[in-house]
């Protein structure tokens, strides 16, 4: 407490612990005085010890009750304090001991001061302190002592005495009362100034309210003491001074204990106040990340009575005149500085050690809240900010139009949704990271017009959405939507030139009677249309939202299961590797597409979830192939993306390395994460392939540009040639682009795979350009764990029955049933994926 209250004098820190040389002066000075006045009254010691036993311990135990009590008027540690040695020496003046005693007073008073302190400086200081007021009132008293021990000793009529009491003792008792706190003041002003304590500071330090209670109480303890005996005394009965004694000693012992336990319970009170004010914090926690320091202030405004806690920079520390502080260690957030202040006035009671205990723990507690509230802010930045852009993401974007169906509908709101015309192109003629720069200018361009308050998100790989909200006509809106559009339209210039690039807005409005619902039916027609399937397209939007809110269960309660299909080698007609597929139904029991499943669950940002359960489901169900054919140590899994950015994917990789070295991982990737992959992509792929258990391979191949640089910028080691190659199987220009291909991969030492063969006739490519590897209907449909168990037990790792010969050209010409399999498709369409409804 002394550390504190030095340094919110402006002391150095170490005065509490070694006083300065002024201090430490000062204490001598006081010390010396102290020994000459003990000696001066030294021989008074010995008519004291003539006395009875009885007497000189009535008096030693009236002294160390009387030294017992203190109570502090200022917070300064060298200022005096309020206790009942004037009293004492008022009443060793009337029973005419004070010569015999003065010196024993000394003696006590200074040991108990030094015990107080823990400091022989300040001791001595604080026993001078406590025995200045004796001259002033030995000074003032005059010979009203003298007339008092006569009226209790002599047989004056009980009338007549409280009569020469009123009127000849009466004045003089009160001068004396009203002069020791002015006393005391004048005393703590002379040793502030020789030990450099700041005096206009300390003066704030003083509860003056306290001051004048303690005064009057002083005032009205003696008066009742000296009336006591003049109301015992009787006409016929003449008091002793022994018994004058003792009625004094006992009623200053009885004034001194009382206030003693008065001031001990109001510090235990307000110690209390401050472990609840403590409690009522902890409970609090976690304060509210918004204004989080004005929450804390209320706290401590409420539990702390006379305290005003507030919060101040150091540009507005300017005290208030009568006023006293404690500050707090700095509190940093967002570049500035503040302090938690206490504030206290001169009409209030000063500071404990328990208020700067509480001072200290709030400022604690407010860092370690900001800190978090800063960690959370990031995080929460982080997953709902789309790292290439800065716009907010899709699951942003639709939490936030979810919460304003909470709102009253009366509000304004409208959507501005904003699509890079053939963006695609962009990528695949100049390359992703024209494509990311092109997407970042777009997002500067919108942030310039958009107003504040505005809502920025990418929705998806190539379009955006702006949420507005209390607009005064639809018109501003439409007017709004047309400047974007013209200025996202403009040519943008990057590293391979000028990019000119074509938008196309659309507006959705909140009806007054559906409010937000409608904005959320919008966005979810908007997403449909860009990234589910077709058979999914022509869904309602109700129906769009179930499928997300099963995905989302599905994942969150890990009630996904996972299909398989086997990958063949066909030199030797054994599975090479299982390929594996998420299976989740909606509340009518539909299976979802595994298309939408990726894009879903990216867009939910739950898609490293849902490979992490998916990869944990898959080597689960390996070891349990593996008691069966022991050979296959295969798994393919297709990623959506999200997962690079995620170390939990790294880290249990990691672990499967070293708890299955013979397990490979193959990673698979195509169009959707080319298009929307990061810069340090490349990088990423390269960190994963120095684990000896992981492999990369790029599905789809053969449709875009940005794969076709893939094949020579990434480390790829499996292509999965894309559905739609194996359909134009009649070119003969693509057959001999296809047979070169399988050379080079060959060359290469890269696994090439032929995807989607589903039907006998596209087999006959595979045998035309040596395909060896492949995956489709034709050869093993995706299956559950428990049928391909099956199917090892029964065939082991073997194709099977050899696969049906093609059959010519005039054959398949002249039987068109062919062509009409179940699971095949005649419309013309490429086949994407295999589909589970098999």
């Amino acid at each position: 407490m002394a550390t504190q209250q030095h340094s919110t004098l402006g002391l150095n820190q170490d005065d509490a612990r070694t006083p300065q040389t002024r201090t430490k002066i000062l204490a001598i000075a006081c010390a010396v005085v102290l020994a000459a006045v003990f000696i001066g009254y030294l021989p008074g010691l010995q008519y004291a010890a003539e006395r009875t036993p009885t007497d000189l311990v009535m008096v030693t135990i009236s002294f160390l009750i009387c030294m017992a009590y203190s109570t502090e008027l200022s917070s300064v540690p060298v200022a005096s304090r309020h206790t009942a040695i004037p009293l004492l020496v008022t009443m060793m003046l009337i029973t005419e001991g004070y010569n015999n005693l003065l010196s024993l007073l000394i003696i006590i008073t200074l040991v108990c001061a030094t015990l107080s302190a823990r400091n022989v400086f300040i001791g001595s200081i604080r026993a001078a302190a406590a025995l200045v007021p004796i001259p002033m009132v030995w000074f003032v008293l005059g010979d009203s002592p003298k007339l008092l021990h006569e009226i209790f000793t002599s047989s004056i009529p009980r009338p007549e005495a409280l009569h020469l009491i009123i009127t000849n003792c009466l004045l003089p008792l009160v001068i004396a009362t009203a002069l020791l706190p002015l006393v005391r003041f004048v005393c703590d002003m002379v040793m502030f100034f020789i030990s450099g304590v700041p005096i206009r500071k300390s003066l704030g330090e003083y509860s003056f309210t306290r001051i004048i209670v303690l005064s009057f109480a002083d005032f009205a303890a003696i008066v009742v003491t000296i009336l006591l005996p003049a109301i015992y005394q009787y006409s016929d009965l003449k008091i002793t001074e022994s018994p004058v004694r003792s009625i004094l000693t006992v009623s200053l012992d009885v004034y001194a204990l009382i206030l003693m336990s008065f001031y001990t319970l109001r510090r235990m009170a307000r110690e209390e106040a401050s472990l609840r004010c403590l409690l009522r914090i902890s409970d609090a926690l976690p304060l509210p990340s918004a204004h989080t320091e004005h929450a804390l202030s209320n706290i401590i405004n409420q539990s702390l009575p006379n305290i005003r806690c507030i919060m101040m920079t150091d540009d507005q520390m300017t005290p208030r005149p009568f006023h006293s502080y404690r500050h707090s260690q700095r509190i940093k957030e967002q570049g500035s500085q503040y302090t938690i202040v206490f504030e206290r006035s001169i009409f209030n009671r000063p500071f404990l050690p328990s208020d700067e205990e509480v001072l200290a723990a709030a400022a604690s507690v407010l860092n370690e809240e900001l800190r978090m509230n800063r960690e959370v802010g990031m995080l929460r930045s982080e997953s709902e900010t789309d790292p290439l852009t800065g716009a907010y993401t899709y699951a942003a974007f639709i939490a936030n139009l979810r919460s304003m169906q909470t709102e009253s509908s009366s509000n304004n709101v409208a959507v501005i949704y904003l699509n890079i015309d053939q963006f695609k192109r962009i990528n695949d003629r100049y390359g992703r990271l024209v494509g990311n720069s092109v997407l970042r200018t777009t997002t500067a361009r919108i942030n310039e017009l958009i107003p504040d308050g505005a809502f920025l998100a990418r929705v998806s790989g190539n379009e955006f959405a702006v949420i507005l909200n209390n607009f005064d006509k639809a018109e501003d809106v439409e007017n709004l939507a047309d400047r974007l559009r013209d200025s996202t339209s403009l040519p943008i210039q990057t590293e391979m030139g000028t990019v000119s690039i074509t938008m196309v807005t659309s507006l959705s409005f909140a009806t007054s009677e559906e409010g937000a619902t409608q904005l959320l039916i919008d966005a979810g027609l908007h997403e449909s249309d860009i990234t589910t399937p077709l058979h999914h397209q022509n869904q309602s939007t109700e129906e769009h939202l179930a499928m997300s809110d099963a995905l989302r269960d599905a994942i969150h309660q890990d009630r996904l299961s996972v299909m398989y299909q086997p990958i063949f080698r066909l030199d030797d007609r054994t599975i090479q590797a299982i390929e594996m597929f998420p299976r989740i139904t909606d509340s009518h029991n539909h299976r979802l597409d595994f298309d939408f499943i990726l894009s879903e669950a990216q867009r939910l940002d739950l898609g490293c979830e849902l490979t992490l359960s998916m990869l944990d489901h898959g080597v689960k169900d390996l070891l349990e192939f593996r008691k069966i054919t022991p050979t296959l140590n295969n798994l393919c899994l297709t990623l959506n993306g999200s997962e690079l950015n995620d170390s939990r994917f790294y880290e249990r990789l990691e672990m499967l390395n070293k708890n299955h070295p013979d397990i490979t991982i193959c990673l698979q990737f195509g169009e959707a994460v080319l298009n929307t992959a990061q810069v340090q992509f490349d990088d990423d792929l390269a960190g994963l392939t120095s684990m000896s258990n992981v492999r990369i391979a790029l599905t789809q191949a053969g449709t875009t540009y940005s794969e076709v640089s893939a094949l020579a910028n990434l480390p790829l080691n499996v292509i999965k040639l894309d559905p739609s190659i194996v359909n134009g199987y009649g070119h003969p220009l693509a057959m001999k682009i296809i047979g070169r291909t399988v050379e080079y991969a060959k060359e290469d030492h890269v696994h090439l795979v032929f995807s989607g063969i589903n039907t006998v006739k596209q087999t006959e490519l595979l045998h035309h350009v040596h395909g060896n590897e492949a995956q489709g209907n034709v050869y093993a449909s995706i299956m559950a764990a428990p049928e391909l168990r099956m199917r090892l037990e029964t065939m082991g790792l073997a194709l099977g029955a050899p696969e049906p010969e093609p059959q010519s050209a005039t054959s398949a010409d002249t039987t068109p049933e062919t062509d009409d399999r179940a699971g095949e498709k005649t419309d013309g369409n490429d086949i994407t994926k295999p589909s589970y409804d098999l």
